[in-house]
């Protein structure tokens, strides 16, 4: 018997934000990334918070904004120049949807504080046994045909070069085919209300190439600043 649950989808837990619109700007790879910080958090027994893409877009120096970036370098950013910490959306709203980034202005209020990252091994049966146990994971794929997708489950996608990245939030092994659940960042009006589905075990669209995920620490008090007296 296979290993595991058969289906998960965190979007039922309440560990994954409503799906956003990156717009005119190459911002995927940030979109991406926060998407899995937020589920990462509000997993370890935080409330769930949409927080801000605009500060990776506009601070992060090691990425390059609107022309692209990775996520793993965007989650090594934040822990090394930001002190692990991502702002709220509200407090740093998206402001990219034009194609152009305004300047850093780093003033968001706290949304939540990542401990590391780490990258998973090419391997669907890796990722679905990660994602089963510990939540939504950031994946890259080859997006080239994705504006002609309206529905269903996609069997036959070609990969070619990894251009997008997305968050994988669930899978179904029931299904015939099994497939996984992935969230994008082109709106609702695209795919499934915002989603895709992507059959599973035969790496569609490279999806199994580039898996991160960010960690947190398990303790509940691990975003209160500590003051010394």
């Amino acid at each position: 018997a296979p290993s595991g649950v058969m289906s998960v989808d965190w979007r039922e837990k309440g560990a994954v934000t409503p799906v956003k619109n990156q717009g005119m700007c190459g911002s995927c790879w940030a979109f991406s990334a926060i998407g899995n910080i937020e589920s990462q958090w509000a997993l370890k027994n935080h409330s769930l918070v949409s927080l801000s893409e605009q500060m990776l877009v506009s601070c992060d120096d090691i990425d390059d904004g609107c022309n692209g970036g990775l996520m793993d370098q965007a989650m090594e950013w934040i822990i090394q120049h930001h002190n692990g910490t991502v702002p709220t959306e509200k407090s740093y709203p998206y402001a990219s949807a034009g194609g152009t980034s305004p300047p850093c202005h780093d003033k968001g209020e706290f949304g939540a504080r990542i401990s590391g990252y780490m990258s998973l091994p090419h391997d669907e049966k890796a990722i679905a046994a990660y994602v089963e146990k510990k939540g939504p994971v950031a994946v890259a794929v080859d997006a080239t045909t994705w504006q002609l997708y309206f529905g269903g489950v996609v069997t036959l996608c070609f990969g070619l070069s990894l251009n997008h990245g997305v968050l994988v939030v669930g899978f179904n092994k029931r299904a015939k085919p099994p497939y996984w659940i992935v969230k994008n960042s082109w709106g609702t009006s695209w795919g499934e209300k915002g989603y895709t589905r992507l059959a599973m075990g035969s790496n569609q669209c490279l999806l199994k190439n580039y898996p991160v995920t960010a960690t947190v620490d398990d303790s509940n008090t691990s975003h209160v600043p500590t003051t010394t007296a």
